[in-house]
């Protein structure tokens, strides 16, 4: 993709050709303050805009992503407040381009291209200029793009401003864009559009898309797989306020990617609700609950790292050996290596993987016949000049023949400029048995089991990609794998406390309610206790009732405590509720009047 930036003067309209060069090394302002409403809502509807533009020309929407509009943001208040002569172009007053902007502010995968209005103009104007000029057009229609940010700023002192848009997109997130990212909607019925990823996705990325699912909650309730399908018509939930929908993508391999957009459902959008918040983000961290090994005490992290016997990479270099359907391999094929001609091998390899890191992979092999105790097969992976193995399997190893059984050897991907190879290598070695190789999984080293966990991603740009989850121990043992749950459980009440006022020797005042709210992916059982002997529960349904008993109380004012628990492992337990409770000789009760 040739990266290309144009700008657009405010009062004539010209093509900037080439980057103009900034003053360098000069003393900077903090930033931009933060954004007003009114320009927030200015950012949206021109994405929203652009995205219309997009479709009447037959190309798909641009989601709005968080760090390039922080850059496109800090790009046009540098351009008015840090260039008092005026300024039109591309280079900031760090010398810096549009794309080592994009890096600067966070953004991870490819900013290619930026527009710009050398001052303040609305979003219909913005978008019209840059549709009559023919290299912001190019940029705007740009299909190679997926993303864009949009930065604002007027000073109010003197009307200076301007106006940046950039471009850019990242191999590893396919957005949805719900309503060409349309700000609000009146129906609950709205359009849907789904990016896919594309090529095979190598060892650390997700392929293309081969079925989806769709939901308005994190958890897809009720959800089910679908074919792919890059358009979508979809059902809101009714009501009024912010709808989320989620889409899920997986590919032939069972890797997955969770994206989401949002949109208000409503005839009037609340201005201070609008915020970054609604954009496309990343993230060098994850947190993961309910991690329990059952008795493995280690737990292992990958983030769809598969290497498979399609790829481009993987070749037979001598032997018999071939690619054979099989439905027990992942993605239904897997590489027969076979007797004749001697030793048979084979290579998969990559140059694209987090390097000085340490990882396991596991060798997801089976073979014919396993009642061999001589040698059949041999594993080794290669990182960056360092061979780790190989390690040498007998048919014995094998529990049981024609099953699937894992072997992991631990490696490290170095970083070594006369070898940039990470390779996973099989040799069908002796005997007669036939052996199959479906695909290697990666998972970083076992580190102790605690949950919540954090986990940093490698390369930190985590974006919506599926983990899976592994549990060891020291003698070798090691569980199936699991999907990482990212939507706690939680627990919350409402209200926060109460309070209750009484008569002493009169009838006990009414009783009142708390309200146990449940949040999160799954229900959880829960239970409630008080430490006063003159405080009563009830439980009726997810709610508390909540009463006392001031027989024998004298006038005061008795404090106590009702303890919400929920089950091991929901986020927020226990709740601890104050309840206050005053005793008066006598309540006087004032009437008030109406007022008009």
């Amino acid at each position: 993709m040739r990266a290309k930036v144009e700008s657009i003067g405010i009062l004539l309209i010209v093509l900037a050709f080439g980057l103009m060069t900034g003053r360098a090394g000069r003393a900077q302002e903090p930033g931009p303050p933060p954004q007003p409403a009114h320009l927030v809502l200015d950012e949206m509807r021109t994405v929203y805009l652009g995205n219309l533009a997009r479709w009447d020309n037959d190309v798909p929407p641009l989601r709005w992503n968080v760090q390039m509009t922080h850059a496109a943001r800090w790009f046009s208040w540098d351009s008015v407040e840090n260039r008092p002569g005026g300024y039109c172009g591309h280079d900031d007053t760090l010398g810096r381009a549009p794309w080592d902007r994009g890096a600067a502010f966070g953004y991870k995968g490819f900013l290619g291209a930026e527009n710009c209005f050398c001052g303040y103009v609305t979003p219909e104007y913005a978008i019209q200029g840059w549709m009559n000029s023919e290299g912001h057009r190019a940029n705007l229609l740009n299909p190679g793009f997926r993303e864009v940010g949009l930065g604002y700023y007027l000073r109010e002192s003197d009307g200076r401003g301007y106006v940046t848009q950039d471009f850019g997109y990242d191999s590893v997130y396919p957005p949805v864009i719900i309503e060409y990212e349309a700000i609000t909607t009146t129906s609950t019925t709205v359009n849907l559009y789904i990016y896919t990823n594309e090529g095979n996705g190598g060892f650390t990325g997700m392929s293309a898309a081969t079925e989806m699912m769709i939901a308005n909650d994190p958890c897809f309730t009720d959800a089910s797989w679908e074919p792919y399908s890059a358009e979508r018509v979809w059902a809101l939930e009714s009501g009024t306020g912010w709808r989320t929908v989620y889409v899920k993508t997986g590919d032939r391999l069972g890797r997955t990617t969770i994206a989401d957009d949002t949109i208000y459902l409503g005839e009037t959008v609340p201005l201070d609700e609008l915020g970054l918040h609604l954009a496309s983000s990343t993230t060098d961290t994850v947190t993961l609950y309910g991690l329990d090994g059952g008795g493995l005490p280690y737990v292992q992290f990958s983030q769809n790292w598969f290497a498979d016997d399609t790829f481009d990479t993987f070749t037979l270099w001598w032997g018999n050996g071939e690619q054979v359907e099989d439905g027990d391999a992942i993605g239904g094929t897997a590489f027969r290596l076979r007797p004749g001609n001697g030793e048979s091998f084979a290579w998969v390899w990559t140059t694209e993987f987090y390097k000085e890191t340490p990882f396991v992979a596991y060798f997801r092999l089976k073979v014919s016949d396993n009642s061999s105790g001589g040698e059949v097969a041999r594993i080794s992976v290669k990182g960056g000049g360092t061979e780790y193995g190989p390690l040498s399997l007998r048919g014995t190893d094998f529990a049981s023949a024609n099953v699937y059984q894992e072997f992991p050897i631990p490696f490290t991907f170095h970083d070594n400029p006369d070898d940039v190879f990470l390779i996973f290598q099989f040799w069908r070695s002796g005997g007669e048995a036939d052996v199959y190789v479906d695909g290697v999984y990666i998972f970083t080293a076992p580190q102790p089991v605690e949950s919540p966990m954090i986990w940093k991603v490698p390369g930190g740009n985590y974006r919506g990609g599926g983990i899976w989850v592994r549990y060891t121990d020291d003698a070798g043992n090691f569980s199936a794998i699991e999907e990482a749950n990212l939507n706690p459980k939680r627990i919350s009440v409402s209200p926060s406390s109460l309070a209750f006022l009484a008569e002493r020797g009169a009838s006990p005042p009414p009783a009142q309610m708390l309200s146990i709210l449940q949040e999160g992916c799954g229900s959880f059982t829960w239970n409630a206790s008080g430490d006063a002997d003159w405080l009563h529960l009830q439980p009726v349904g997810e709610r508390v009732e909540v009463s006392v008993d001031t027989t024998g109380l004298s006038v005061g004012t008795y404090h106590a405590t009702i303890t919400v628990e929920a089950e091991a492992g929901v986020v927020g337990s226990p709740v601890q509720v104050p309840i206050t409770l005053i005793v008066a000789e006598r309540l006087n009760r004032i009437y008030l009047p109406l007022m008009d």
